[in-house]
């Protein structure tokens, strides 16, 4: 069976033009699995000869319109007439463009009119460069460049250079956007939370040279409605009026309350407090203080238990590890640093008579409680009664899972992302 592919086009003064856009097939061989219906070959072929005839048409037809004067109704001079390439999706097309002299009736405005470069300001499609952004960030380039060559009729398929150049491009033309002041909020938020973390994406040692830091937010209102923010420090020079956007965005004025969390570091929360547009309250996030935890109890669970005196005791330490997380939870600050004293005494007093096997426990043990001890004394200023902030299920909070507050309960940075 052969077959043809035509394409009927109609202009505004209705005049009718059919083209031929591809043929295929032939009347000698029987039809198999293989010859079936179109090929990818077939389609791509399709694609970009209506591509082709298409482009051209609305070209010459929208030149046609554009040298006729507005004011006086007569033709403009043809000054030359050069040809120019349009990037698409669907293959790349030359077209015949014209550039016309001004009309002789203007007097104010005598510039050379080029209606081509009029609609193809960029010499490629919007929706061709968004989507070779959009590959470009979540592949890297040369594989974002090969997927495309492999399901579009892409005549010139984009080097390495052109798809990060554009990919860029595209995110320095949203960065822009999101400096632009937004209109007033129609309904002003009562409260707003603002989780704010940082995290290093290390570099792959064969072929780059540095890692990189990352900040990520997550935003949330009294209603509900959540927004997630990111930027590289090193790389985004107004990140505090883009976060400001968002938090304008979800109804904060210079009276909303903002409540940030983050781990207590000086960079996650100076960014906060810079976007924040009324009175900022700083609470240290439950996650990263109970993760501290978890690894103190964790040392605990693996402490020796050759007799029935040392499973005692490495039940009553952790117990007592349990107990310090309680009372973190409910934000007694001073009693838990209390039980961390108490706690250490024990365990210098045991090591003082271990053997062997207990003497590197409790070494560990001790270590991991003295970090735990200089992390609370330092923050204790932004713990809280994390208790009454949200209910939540006690066998997670005693497992340490989550953050758990107002509003939001998910903690925005990937664990496997080192800690900054």
């Amino acid at each position: 069976m052969r077959w043809r592919v035509m394409v009927e086009l109609t202009g505004k003064d209705g005049s009718v033009r059919t083209h031929e856009v591809s043929a295929g097939g032939n009347t000698t061989t029987e039809p198999s699995s293989a010859t079936i219906g179109l090929t990818l070959a077939d389609g791509k072929r399709t694609l970009a000869g209506l591509q082709d005839h298409l482009v051209r048409a609305q070209t010459k037809e929208y030149c046609r319109g554009r040298r006729r004067c507005p004011r006086c109704g007569s033709q403009r001079p043809l000054k030359d007439v050069r040809t120019r390439r349009l990037l698409s999706l669907f293959g790349t097309v030359e077209v015949r463009a014209p550039r016309f002299l001004p009309c002789r009736c203007a007097v104010t405005s005598r510039h050379t009119l080029s209606p081509v470069a009029e609609i193809m300001p960029d010499r490629c499609t919007p929706e061709y460069e968004r989507l070779i952004a959009k590959m470009g960030s979540l592949l890297p380039y040369r594989r974002a460049r090969t997927l495309l060559a492999e399901f579009l009729p892409l005549a010139d398929v984009p080097a390495v250079e052109t798809t990060r150049r554009r990919t860029t491009r595209v995110g320095a033309r949203l960065e822009r956007s999101a400096t632009i002041q937004p209109p007033p909020p129609t309904t002003e938020a009562r409260s707003i939370a603002l989780s704010i973390d940082g995290g290093h994406v290390r570099s792959v040692r064969c072929y780059q040279v540095r890692s990189f830091e990352i900040f990520l937010a997550q935003v949330s209102n009294d209603d509900g409605q959540q927004v997630v923010f990111s930027s590289m420090p090193a790389e985004a020079d107004r990140q505090r009026e883009q976060l400001r956007g968002v938090l304008h965005g979800l109804g904060a004025t210079p009276t909303t309350p903002i409540t940030i969390l983050s781990d207590g570091a000086e960079g996650p929360r100076s960014l906060g407090e810079a976007a924040s547009l009324g009175p900022t309250r700083h609470v240290l996030d439950w996650f990263h203080l109970s993760m501290r935890i978890q690894h103190v109890a964790q040392t605990a669970k693996s402490w020796p238990d050759r007799s029935a005196g040392d499973a005692r005791t490495g039940a009553d330490l952790a117990d007592a590890i349990e107990r310090i997380r309680w009372r973190l939870w409910h934000g007694q600050v001073k009693r838990a640093l209390d039980l961390i004293g108490e706690t250490l005494v024990t365990l210098d007093t045991i090591a003082a008579a271990a053997s062997s096997p207990i003497a590197g426990t409790t070494a560990k043990l001790a270590r991991g409680l003295r970090e735990l001890e200089t992390y609370v004394s330092g923050q204790s200023e932004l713990i809280i009664d994390y208790a009454p902030a949200r209910p939540c299920d006690r066998e997670a909070v005693r497992n340490g899972h989550g953050l758990y507050r107002k509003r939001i309960s998910s903690k925005v940075v990937d664990p496997k992302l080192g800690k900054g």
